[in-house]
């Protein structure tokens, strides 16, 4: 079969992978990635329309979290192609991935937990001037410049995450939500074009489902292109155009959540009818 072919074909209304417009933000085709013998991404192609919010679900063990990581460069792919924009970027390290505009999240939280709240955003821009002792010594007053665009960026951001009260307070001490939220408002500090979140909705307070539900929406709005791995498809069908469907490693089914839960394979594919039911556990 060829590389770019999806296995169990397309569903209708859904971009063929083998024919990625210019508007495509990611463009995935035969990924492949093994560990010890393991297939555990074998052959995965897909495409992210720019300005979307797709979804990347299937059964634990599916290689969900292998082809985030093999996008974002956290792990080299043993094949196949990642294009970011166009551009490929396959093997790329994962500073450059995200030096390219390409930004993660992680499955558990990674805040610095000796910092505070809002030192964990201040840190994290690319190439800041204060880290080069020529500025130190001969651009003074430029580092002091952009450190005060930094910071009124980072309060803007922690407003808008409801984490402003909290930016004096080590970041370790946060609640899980509230790490969740903290890990977004790093993420947009970062101004991604592209943000990969790896099950943004993991171990939270469900009521805190619907506020991070909002915040993806809104980055959605700010121009920013979102693909997430999420087991909660309540979430998935009220946030996403889109949802890409791996089973075994492979790329099973590309659609709306409505077209999938008539997708016979799909269903047959994902936990015996969970998609069905709107929620997978």
């Amino acid at each position: 079969m060829p590389a770019d072919e999806v296995p169990g074909g397309q569903l209708a209304g859904a971009a063929r992978p083998n024919q990625p417009a210019p508007a495509d933000a990611l463009h995935c085709v035969g990924l492949r990635k093994a560990f010890g013998g393991v297939q555990a991404v074998d052959g995965a192609t897909f495409v992210v329309p720019a300005g979307s919010i797709s979804a990347l679900i299937g059964p634990n063990g599916a290689g969900k979290s292998t082809a985030v990581n093999v996008i974002a460069g956290a792990v080299s792919p043993d094949g196949g192609k990642v294009r970011l924009f166009g551009h490929d970027i396959t093997g790329w390290p994962a500073h450059r991935v995200a030096g390219a505009g390409l930004v993660r999240t992680f499955q558990l939280s990674r805040e610095l937990g000796r910092l505070t709240v809002l030192e964990n955003l201040m840190v994290t821009p690319r190439g800041q001037l204060g880290e080069s002792l020529w500025n130190v010594f001969f651009r003074p007053s430029a580092i002091r410049r952009q450190e005060r665009q930094y910071l009124a960026r980072a309060l803007d951001i922690l407003a808008v995450f409801g984490l402003y009260e909290l930016r004096d307070h080590y970041a370790g001490q946060l609640s899980g939500g509230q790490k969740r939220l903290l890990e977004l408002a790093r993420a947009v500090m970062a101004e991604p074009r592209v943000l990969l979140l790896d099950e943004p909705m993991a171990g939270i307070n469900p009521a805190l489902v619907a506020q991070i539900a909002g915040h993806i929406e809104g980055l959605r709005a700010s121009g920013v292109t979102v693909l997430m791995v999420e087991h909660n498809l309540n979430v998935v069908e009220s946030v996403c155009e889109r949802v890409i469907v791996m089973a075994e490693g492979r790329t099973l089914a590309v659609g709306t959540m409505a077209e999938l839960r008539a997708h016979p394979e799909v269903v047959r594919a994902y936990l015996g009818g969970a998609l069905s039911a709107g929620t997978a556990r």
